[in-house]
C-alpha cells in the first residue's frame, strides 16, 4: 500500500511489574514492538492509557522504531510520558490546544477524560470543549481523545461514551476521530459524515489498526488482532469495517 502509513494503537496497559501474575500485560512493550516490525508505520498513534510501565525509556525505545504522537489517558507514568521525545526532539505528547503536522498529515488531541478536575487526568466539560475551540480554526485530518463520543454507535446505546466529546467533535469537523478507553471492539463507524474510529489494543487480544492516507485523508483501513497468549481462531464482527482491509470513499 502507498500513502503514510498510521498505526493505531490504545490501552497498551503495560505493566512489566505484573510478569508474575499478569503476563499478557507485562509483554506489552514487547508485543508492540512486534506489531511494528510487521506493520513497518511510518506513524504510530496513540489514544492513551499506556499504563505505569510506559516510562521514558520505554516510550523512546518505541520512538527509534517509528515516530510516536500520542495523548494521556487516566493509566499513565505522567514522568515517563511528559518526558519521552522523539529522534527530531519533538515530545511523543502531542501539546493540548495545538495542530501538529507530520510529513502532511494534521493532527490534534484532547487528553485525559472528562471529570470534575480532581483527579490528575480529568478535563472538566468546558475546558474539553475549549481545547476543541482552540484547534477548530485549522483543518485537522486526525483528532485524538481517550474516551469516545456518546452518539457514534459502536454498540448500541454506547452506555461509555460521552456527550460533551462529540461535542468536541463537532466543533473540529476532523477528517478522522480516534478513540480508545473503553472495551468496545476496535472498529470504523460513518457517522454525521465524519469517520469514528475505536481501538482497544489491551492484551491479551491486542487489536490495532493501520490506516493509509494520502493528502491527509483515510483512504484504507486495516483492523487487526495480534493476541499475546493464543485465541481461538475466530472471525471479528464489528459491524463496522471489521478485521481485514477496506477501501474507504
Amino acid at each position: 500500500m502507498a500513502g503514510l502509513r498510521v498505526l493505531f494503537v490504545s490501552d497498551v496497559h503495560y505493566r512489566p511489574d505484573l510478569a508474575g501474575e499478569d503476563s499478557p500485560r507485562a509483554a506489552g512493550l514487547a508485543k508492540l514492538r512486534e506489531i511494528v516490525r510487521e506493520e513497518s508505520p511510518d506513524l504510530l498513534l496513540g489514544a492513551g492509557d499506556w499504563d505505569l510501565g510506559f516510562d521514558e525509556e520505554a516510550f523512546e525505545e518505541l520512538a527509534e522504531m517509528t515516530y510516536v504522537l500520542t495523548i494521556y489517558g487516566n493509566h499513565e507514568n505522567r514522568e515517563g510520558i511528559a518526558a519521552a521525545r522523539n529522534s527530531d526532539g519533538r515530545p511523543v505528547l502531542i501539546p493540548d490546544g495545538e495542530v501538529i503536522e507530520f510529513e502532511g498529515l494534521t493532527i490534534a488531541g484532547i487528553s485525559g477524560n472528562v471529570g470534575s478536575g480532581k483527579k490528575w487526568h480529568h478535563k472538566r466539560p468546558e475546558e474539553f470543549e475549549s481545547e476543541a475551540a482552540d484547534v477548530s480554526d485549522g483543518s485537522v485530518d486526525v483528532l485524538i481523545t481517550h474516551e469516545p463520543p456518546a452518539e457514534v454507535p459502536f454498540i448500541p446505546e454506547n452506555p461509555y461514551g460521552k456527550r460533551v466529546v462529540m461535542r468536541a467533535v463537532r466543533i473540529v469537523r476532523p477528517g478522522l476521530h480516534f478513540s480508545g478507553h473503553v472495551e468496545y471492539p476496535t472498529q470504523l463507524v460513518k457517522y454525521e459524515g465524519m469517520k469514528f474510529l475505536h481501538v482497544d489494543s489491551q492484551p491479551p487480544a491486542c487489536e490495532y489498526a493501520l490506516g493509509i492516507f494520502e493528502d491527509g485523508i483515510l483512504r484504507e483501513l486495516r483492523i487487526r488482532r495480534a493476541p499475546v497468549i493464543p485465541l481461538r481462531d475466530a472471525a471479528i464482527d464489528h459491524g463496522g469495517i471489521g478485521q481485514g482491509q477496506a477501501s474507504l470513499g
